[in-house]
């Protein structure tokens, strides 16, 4: 499923939304991996974080598109760190980070009318666009990440990685929306 880093998903976006990791989130990979392999030598996409924080700290270096892809990634982690806050301290305090199970948690109250408006409806959308993921890309990633572990965004960075081998089915669930 998707990985998010703690509680209250300040990054969570890299899965999230496009099916979004915590390492580099998905949508900002691309247009940095020259970056990152320039300005953060030998710190791997590990879903750690390590990668996203080196970037950030490095952020007058950066090209311009992957400047534009991290604020983008932020802005959508805002937004459900924003609308999903207070839901995840009251449903979720003690849930392990990591492989989705945050949003896991959270879902499990989806539609009981317990989480606020605005995280129902941002927590419905980011499911949603796993699925479409998922639904789009499921065969494609066991045939070519065959071995990749998921969580982290690993399995969409793969794919991202070979897209000139996947469907268009795929390959429009990779791009940003």
């Amino acid at each position: 499923m998707i990985a998010c880093p703690r509680p209250p998903l300040a990054a969570c976006a890299a899965l999230v939304l496009a099916a979004a990791g915590a390492a580099l989130p998905a949508r900002a990979e691309a247009p940095c991996v020259e970056d990152a392999a320039r300005l953060c030598p030998g710190i791997p996409a590990a879903g750690d974080g390590r990668l996203l924080a080196c970037l950030q700290r490095n952020n007058l270096k950066l090209s311009s598109a992957c400047v534009e892809n991290l604020r983008w990634v932020e802005a959508r982690a805002r937004e459900l760190q924003v609308d999903c806050t207070n839901d995840i301290y009251r449903f979720c305090p003690y849930v392990p980070v990591g492989q989705g199970r945050v949003l896991e948690c959270l879902a499990a109250h989806l539609g009981q009318r317990e989480l606020a408006p605005g995280c129902e409806e941002s927590l419905a959308n980011a499911l949603e666009k796993v699925r479409e993921f998922q639904d789009a890309c499921g065969a494609e990633a066991a045939r070519l990440c065959e071995g990749i572990k998921p969580g982290g965004g690993r399995v969409f960075l793969c794919l991202r990685a070979q897209s000139e081998k996947v469907s268009t089915r795929c390959q429009r669930a990779l791009e940003p929306r």
